[in-house]
This record gives C-alpha cells, structure tokens and sequence, in this order.
C-alpha cells in the first residue's frame, strides 16, 4: 500500500473522484482535499499531507497547468522523487515538467464501464519504491530531449540503459556492493537532470537524490552524489546561496566516506565542493583517491577539468580519452576542445571540433567554442561563415552578439591601433558588470595586444584590486574564490604569460606554492609554445 497525495484543479473533481476510487481499489491510501476535516487549517493539512505521501499524483490538464496550487504541489513530488504525472486531456504540462512521461488517461476516463487503471496504480507503486514495480526510466528517442516512463522494474533499468547512461549503473560493485534497485531509477533520473546543466535541473535532481538517501540511507555513494551535485551548483550561485550548498556539500561527501571509507563518489563530492582559487591540492588529493578506488567517467571529467585549471592541459586530454561512454555531452566536447586547444594539439582539435559540430550544431556552448577559436585565430572568413549560417546559429544568438564578434574578428586580424583601444577600454568597463564579462575582456584585450587592459580587469577579477567584479549582471556579490582561473592557460593569452607581470598573478593566486611542491609544473613552463 502506498499513500498517495492526489493533486487536482478543483474543476476536475469529477476525474479525480474516480482516479482515488481506483487506487484505492488498487489497494493504496488516497488523500484529497476533500478529506480536511471541517475546521481544520488547509495549508498546514495539505502540507502535512503532502509531506506524509509515498507517492504525489498530480491531474494535468488545460485548467491545473495554470494553477499555482498544483504546480506547487507538483514540484515538491518531482523534488523529491516522487511525482506521478497523470494527463486527463490533451495538455501541455507546464515548463519544468515536461521531461516527465506522463499516464494518459482521456480515453479512459470518458469510457463507460469497467475501467482498468493498472498503469496508474502500478506507477503509484514505481514513485514510492515498490520492488514489484520500481520507477524505470527510458532515453526518449528524440535526440533534444529526455523523458522518463514510470512502470517495469528496476532491473530492466540496468539493462535497458547501458546505452543512454547505464553505463553509470553497471560500475560501483566494490566487493561485491551494488547500487540498492530502489533507489537505481531515482539515481538515473537525477543525473539526466543533472545534465541539462540548468538551475532547474540541478535543483530537481538534488530533490531526488536526497530521495534516495531517505529510502537506502547506508548507501554510500548516494551520499556522494548528493554532495556532488550540491558541490556543482556551489560554483555558479549567488554568495549566500553557494555557501550554503557547498557546506551541504561537504556534509554529504563526510557522510558517504564515514558509510564506505572508500566511496568514490564520496571523495568527488569533497573534492567538487572546494571552491575554484586555491585548494589545489586538497582537491587532487580527493581526486587521486577517487580515481584509485573508481575510476568513473565522472571523476574522470572532473580530473580533466580540474588538470586545465591547474595549467595543465596536456595531461587532461587522457582522462577525456578514456571516458567510457560515447558520444560526449555538449558540455563534455566543450572542456575537452579546450583543452585541446590549450595544448597546441590542433589535428586533434580539428577533429574534435567536426565531430562535435555534427552531433550539436546549433548548442549555444560548443558554438560560441568554435566561434572563439576562429575569432582569437585572426580567421575572419571562417567566423563569418560560421556565424551567417542560419542553420547552426543558435536561436539565443542575436544580431548584436554577432555584430560584436565580427568586429573582434576583424580587429584581431587587422591589429589596427585605434579599433584596439576602442575594443580595449569598452573591454575593461564591460568587466565592471559581471565576472563572464570580466572574462571575455581578459581574452579579447590579450588578442588585441592590450596587455595593460588584460591586467587592469585580471586584477579586479581575481583579487578586487582596482574596481570589484560581480559574480553577475543582477548581483553585487563579489566570490573571488570561485573565479575561473582556465582563460589563463588558452592560447589567446598566451601575450599574458610574456609579461612579466604574470608571474606575479599566479604567484598571488597561490599557484607557484602548488607547482612546485605537488612536483607537476604548467604547460607553458616546460613545454615550448605554449
């Protein structure tokens, strides 16, 4: 038996009568809001209820996608793992929920008779964990989009996703240890979630990972996945919002390690949640750790990360190389580009660059890559085709944005003294508004020769020195700490690292301690043109 909380706009009742009657024929628990009990207080009820429920059914249909009500309701069920969502007509559920396969019901909510809700009950038994029938999620086979059917059982999970991220499924058998079936579907989700690399998507897969570890709480690497992805959003949050998440962080990756001393998992959550500036090498302690216990394509990733950060790039092209699962994300070909690009392995890069153009041709990160490339490389002609190609132009691309990176191109090229000044002071007023802008100046000022420009917004992104950098346009939180240190190793500020005022910017920045004691030096130290 499973409690259900049943979500309705109050003019479906009709639908929603019968839908409770047949799970609870079904043998499940059903509240609605008609069981309040007279006097009593709605919210705190609902909330109690809510609470209380194994299994959140929410009635989607062209009234209840513009209720508040239910779309409250509906997010605390997907948060944490357990949202059934149930279409009674023809509706579009609302954005933020349309990731999720919903049961179709129209037909049979019309029809006279004896009715068979068995999808329905059974998916009630999948979101509460039921071994007869745990939650199972499927790849959609569109190729833009990933949806999730609750149904089957988890152990069509581990085979049925060995092509589309099941490869994650099918590691972590340490002596013997394997990942809990009950929690294996709310794990899957959460990462394809995860890799939407959106604020909603990391939010909804933290929701179910937290679920996994309330269902199978001596499961370490639940623990570690939890603090992982509490460790990614540290990063890219507001100063309040990502302190928060990184001591959450901290506290997961603790948890994992206390259950399994040796939980991967456990150690990328801790290395992750270090913030970007310093830490050096506490983080490739946890990473180097990690790696010796597991080496999942997930630490792999962040190894190859991390090494570029480090100045390290030719020693992050292996982990990308040895990843496991093909084809990389957009955001996994956009790291391992760079890195190529950073390590002067242009034959390589080219071919990453084909490929990754074919398989994504209008992702706005991967675009705005091989944008870049051809910009910094003085190669104007083929920025031009790239960016008038309305095929591969992504849509959030607008006409000033490309009139922007045209003139850049061109100034590159021509190295004409006045656009470059021009280009170099609009540089360093642009960093006052936000770190990305912040970044995109040190690049462009260092292509344009516009040294003292690249060191004037380095010094203010970096250390506050001059004038204060904000995290974002709408912000006025400054996080030195989490400031992405990776532009100073690419080849367009490769000027930089001639000027002997770059010595002192890494040294500031606690690098020269890390080289020289973890034995590892940058790239651009031993290794001649870079």
């Amino acid at each position: 038996m499973t409690k259900v909380f049943l979500s309705y706009d109050r003019d479906d009742q009709a639908a929603a009568r019968k839908i409770a009657a047949a799970l609870e024929k079904a043998g499940h628990q059903v509240w609605w809001d008609r069981n309040i009990r007279g006097g009593s207080e709605f919210a705190q009820e609902i909330e109690r209820a809510l609470a209380d429920a194994g299994a959140v059914v929410v009635l989607w249909s062209e009234r209840s996608i513009q209720s508040a009500w239910v779309r409250d309701e509906a997010a605390a069920g997907r948060d944490s793992g357990r949202l059934v969502p149930v279409r009674i007509d023809g509706c579009t559920p609302p954005l933020g929920f349309r990731q999720y396969q919903a049961v179709d019901l129209p037909n049979l909510l019309k029809a006279r008779g004896r009715n068979d809700f068995t999808e329905l009950a059974d998916a009630v038994s999948g979101a509460a964990g039921g071994e007869a029938r745990a939650g199972r999620v499927v790849p959609d086979q569109s190729p833009t989009r990933r949806r999730f059917l609750i149904g089957s059982g988890a152990a069509a999970v581990l085979a049925a996703g060995a092509g589309a991220g099941g490869l994650y499924f099918m590691r972590n058998r340490r002596d013997g240890q394997a990942i809990p079936p009950e929690v294996a579907p709310l794990l899957e989700q959460a990462k394809q979630l995860a890799n939407q690399n959106t604020r909603e998507g990391q939010y909804q897969a933290i929701g179910l990972y937290q679920r996994a570890t309330q269902i199978a709480p001596n499961f370490a690497d639940g623990w570690g996945w939890l603090g992982y992805a509490y460790g990614v959003i540290s990063h890219y949050r507001e100063r309040p919002e990502a302190l928060v998440a990184r001591s959450k962080a901290e506290a997961a990756g603790r948890r994992a390690l206390e259950l399994d001393p040796n939980s991967d998992m456990g150690e990328l959550a801790l290395a992750v949640a270090f913030p970007f500036v310093g830490f050096w090498a506490q983080r490739e302690r946890h990473l180097l750790k990690a790696l010796a216990s597991n080496p999942n394509d997930d630490v792999l990733l962040i190894m190859g990360t991390v090494l570029q950060f480090d100045g390290r790039p030719t020693e992050a092209i292996p982990y990308y190389q040895k990843l496991k699962h093909q084809p990389l994300t957009p955001a996994e070909y956009t790291n391992y580009v760079r890195a190529l690009w950073s390590a002067g392995r242009l034959a390589e890069l080219d071919q990453a660059i084909a490929d990754s153009a074919a398989l994504y041709p209008t992702q706005a990160s991967l675009w705005f890559t091989r944008a870049e490339l051809a910009m910094y490389a003085g190669q104007v002609n083929a920025l031009n085709a790239l960016v008038d190609d309305p095929q591969s132009r992504p849509s959030s691309v607008t006409e000033p944005v490309v009139a922007a990176l045209k003139r850049l191109a061109a100034a590159v090229q021509s190295r004409d003294p006045a656009e470059a000044a021009a280009l170099g002071a609009e540089s360093v007023a642009r960093a006052r508004k936000s770190a990305l802008q912040a970044e995109n100046g040190i690049r462009a000022a260092s292509a344009l020769g516009r040294l003292d420009d690249a060191f004037t917004i380095a010094d203010a992104y970096f250390f506050s020195r001059g004038f204060a950098v904000p995290d974002f346009p709408s912000s006025k939180g400054v996080s030195p700490e989490q400031r992405q240190t990776r532009l100073l190793f690419e080849p367009v500020t490769k000027p930089l690292r001639a000027d002997a005022r770059f010595e002192k910017l890494v040294k500031d920045l606690g690098y020269d301690n890390y080289w020289r004691q973890s034995g590892h030096p940058p790239d651009y130290r031993h290794i001649p043109g870079l």
